[in-house]
């Protein structure tokens, strides 16, 4: 990854995959109004490496803030990011229009700003941001969570090497969120990054099922309240 300003157009979508969704997606039920849920996520696209595959260690930390009985709001740092010079954060706003009980799933709507700048002197642009739009849908198994959704970012640069390129980039996601005692949970998922786009376009070797788009194992840790 290089400084916001001095990536080339050609890698654009090798960008995009890494930052698009680069958390686990921990806004799945309401959090409590008033309350504050904080949480860690890491992982990231597996790309070839060291003569195997391993995933690129993108670390996020932020919380969830219940606004309102079925809206939470959300924020994160992107901390691996700083180490290239970019300062990242996100900011979202969740819905539940749907809380489950039994077989019924709890229903999210997400809205999501991605905002990067570059720290370095001497770049002619210094900001670029991505809305990203997302839906899931969890269950409540045991003592658990189980769940589902997708991203859908954009509008994605277009390359100049590409007269017709993908506007958007969907990203479906599976996973589970294990209780870890009272106070805090784990969430494991895996994420089909770029489900929509040919791997051929990108600079990296991802793990790319059928030549579409990139795989990503992340974990997160939250604490509930």
């Amino acid at each position: 990854m290089r400084p916001v300003a001095a990536i080339p157009r050609r890698h654009a979508w090798c960008f995009g995959l890494v930052l698009y969704g680069c958390a686990a997606h921990t806004g799945l039920e309401p959090i409590p109004v008033g309350k504050l849920s904080p949480h860690v996520s890491a992982g990231g696209p597996v790309v070839a490496a060291f003569g195997t595959r391993v995933p690129i260690p993108y670390l996020t930390a932020g919380a969830d803030y219940g606004l309102a009985p079925d809206i939470t709001l959300s924020g994160n740092a992107h901390l691996l990011a700083l180490a290239y010079g970019i300062a990242g954060f996100d900011a979202a706003l969740s819905w539940f229009p749907r809380q489950g009980g039994g077989l019924a799933p709890t229903v999210g709507l997400e809205a999501r700003l991605l905002a990067f700048a570059s720290l370095r002197s001497q770049v002619d642009e210094r900001l670029i941001a991505y809305p990203v739009f997302s839906t899931s849908a969890a269950w409540r198994i045991s003592s658990g969570l189980l769940y589902a959704g997708t991203h859908l970012a954009g509008p994605l640069p277009r390359p100049e090497y590409d007269p017709t390129p993908e506007s958007f980039m969907w990203s479906p996601f599976a996973g589970y969120r294990w209780s870890l005692g009272e106070r805090y949970a784990l969430l494991t998922e895996v994420k089909w990054h770029g489900v929509n786009i040919r791997s051929d376009q990108v600079a990296v070797s991802y793990l790319h099922p059928w030549g579409r788009g990139a795989l990503a194992p992340l974990i997160a840790l939250t604490r509930r309240f």
